[in-house]
């Protein structure tokens, strides 16, 4: 807690002004000290926080101290004689002849008068202290939406001072709200729309155009109130969420995704038929690479690796619509919603096996030798993908009894 400490100078005082100032006792964490005098000084000590002073001391020199930053407070017994430039310069005015308790009574008065002054600026320092050395952002709003008060990491976002901050609205500082980021959840109304009709806490997560690109700011937004419960304006914190957004959507894709290919791995191939199939026909295909264990077996791993990042890359140029799955090892879904794309399934798959012969013996590096491919349709959308699952599978193994390149319908195996 601060100590404070309060200079009073006395000039022209009864004794009874004296007497209740020596038995004041100051304030908690104040002290004080004081000089008496018959007429004010020729110079005012820095640091003097009030000068008491009677009609008979005042003079011509009640304009020079008035200059100063102490308190002027006169005491007299006829404050009707005061002209308007009295009146103007002085900050109180007392009784000269009063009683020791009502001179105690008033000096008491003054200083709770300066303690709460200081605790106020005390107070307005550790806030603004607390404020502007804060990395989220906060500022306040009037009910019309114009910025009263922003703090430095608002400045430093926006890339303004404060003087061309203060008194402008949301579009005049950002822009049209609803800026679109690449965050999947984007949500698009911004700051321009405050809680003020209902006064209640709102928070949301948006997008804004600073100097470094756009940001994604978390805001928080609540109303204030005044003493008839009336909201008068927002304060609202924002914090800076774009890295924290970039990494969870690194999150996302690497739990949706296979790391080695790209495609979609298991679970959210799952997760994106159930959700997106509806009452659709489905077309399901299971693809597996041939000789997968004899390319890791005698050019290793890593040109296994390589093969079924071939492979991958194979599916999304021949399969542009179809959704595309590493199901593990070397076996690939491709699913199609909608209609019966068996027979162009079956299209494709012959026309990727030219081009990958045709990429193998030009680059003279045969990384994918062949492949096989099952099929199977639904047009009940009750069949479980499960279901389909399984029928591709034997599908692929009666096309891998055929040979290499080779593709079944599963359908037609079962009529056979």
């Amino acid at each position: 807690m601060y100590q404070a400490s309060s200079h009073f100078i006395l000039a022209g005082l009864s004794q009874e002004w004296v007497i209740a100032l020596q038995n004041t006792a100051p304030p908690d964490h104040f002290s004080h000290t004081y000089e008496i005098a018959t007429v004010l000084p020729e110079v005012i000590a820095p640091g003097t926080t009030a000068i008491l002073f009677s009609d008979s001391a005042m003079a011509d020199e009640l304009l020079r101290q008035a200059a100063g930053n102490a308190r002027l407070i006169l005491c007299t017994e006829a404050p009707a004689c005061l002209n308007q430039i009295a009146l103007t310069v002085l900050d109180d005015i007392w009784p000269a002849t009063v009683t020791a308790e009502v001179a105690r009574f008033y000096f008491s008065r003054l200083l709770q008068e300066i303690k709460a002054e200081k605790d106020a600026w005390l107070d307005r320092l550790y806030l603004a202290t607390a404020v502007n050395n804060e990395s989220d952002l906060i500022w306040l709003k009037d009910t019309d939406g114009a910025y009263l008060r922003v703090n430095t990491a608002f400045c430093r976002v926006a890339d303004k001072t404060r003087d061309n901050i203060i008194g402008r609205c949301y579009e005049d500082l950002w822009g049209p709200a609803g800026l679109d980021s690449d965050n999947e959840d984007t949500d698009s109304q911004l700051s321009s729309d405050d809680p003020l009709p209902t006064g209640i806490a709102d928070m949301t997560e948006e997008s804004v155009a600073s100097p470094s690109g756009l940001l994604r700011i978390q805001t928080v937004k609540f109303p204030l109130h005044d003493d008839d419960g009336m909201v008068i304006g927002t304060v609202g914190i924002g914090r800076d969420v774009t890295q924290l957004r970039k990494y969870e959507c690194r999150l996302r894709r690497a739990a949706n995704t296979d790391e080695l290919t790209k495609l979609k791995n298991r679970r959210s191939f799952f997760e994106h038929i159930m959700k997106n199939r509806g009452d659709r026909p489905m077309t399901l295909g299971r693809l597996k690479l041939s000789h997968l264990k004899h390319l890791n077996d005698t050019y290793g791993s890593q040109k296994g690796d390589e093969a079924l990042v071939a492979m991958a890359g194979f599916l999304r140029v021949t399969f542009p619509d179809a959704i595309l799955c590493r199901f593990g090892g070397g076996e690939f879904l491709i699913g199609q919603l909608g209609v019966d794309a068996s027979d162009d399934f079956k299209a494709k798959f012959a026309d990727m096996l030219v081009n990958i012969q045709q990429c193998c013996d030009s680059e003279k590096h045969p990384l994918l030798l062949s492949a096989n491919l099952g099929i199977t349709v639904a047009s009940d959308s009750a069949v479980p993908l499960d279901k389909l699952i399984r029928q591709s599978d034997l599908a692929l193994y009666y096309s891998h009894n055929l040979g290499d390149g080779q593709c079944c319908v599963f359908s037609e195996i079962i009529s056979e």
